[in-house]
């Protein structure tokens, strides 16, 4: 089996300039963990996890304690706190590869793309993870 098999055709892409507010927003609204990073081309350039998000903004929001510097923390852009140049694979990839891929690399997914670097997919460790049940199961 390939990626093609397994990955998801629906992801929510962000652009470089997005402010982190408008992140969190999706990530706070969604039960997903990922968000893809496009420039102006819809070349895939990066890629934003939750865990990103988090590690960039200030423990403080929300709380009592909460300042105006920590409030803007939610206005840095995107591209300060995404990972550029992340692995990516095509939809030929066999499962085997990219699960082999995202455990070395300790990554939780790879976008899927063609040979022009346009976004066709995204394929996460869960992914990887329930197929290979399955196909055990079976």
């Amino acid at each position: 089996m390939n990626i093609k098999d397994i990955m998801q055709t629906r992801v929510v892409t962000v652009g470089m300039d997005q402010r982190l507010f408008d992140i969190k927003d999706i990530f706070d609204n969604v039960s997903f963990h990922h968000l893809v990073v496009l420039d102006d081309e819809d070349a895939v350039v990066g890629v934003l996890t939750e865990s990103d998000l988090l590690a960039s903004l200030s423990p403080y929001l929300g709380k009592a304690a909460e300042s105006q510097r920590d409030v803007h923390t939610l206005t840095q852009r995107v591209h300060h706190v995404m990972t550029r140049q992340p692995l990516c694979c095509d939809a030929n990839t066999s499962i085997s590869d990219a699960g082999r891929s995202l455990v070395d690399k300790g990554i939780s997914c790879l976008p899927v793309i063609d040979e022009h670097n346009k976004l066709l997919g995204l394929v996460t460790w869960r992914d990887v993870l329930a197929c290979l049940l399955v196909n055990n199961d079976n």
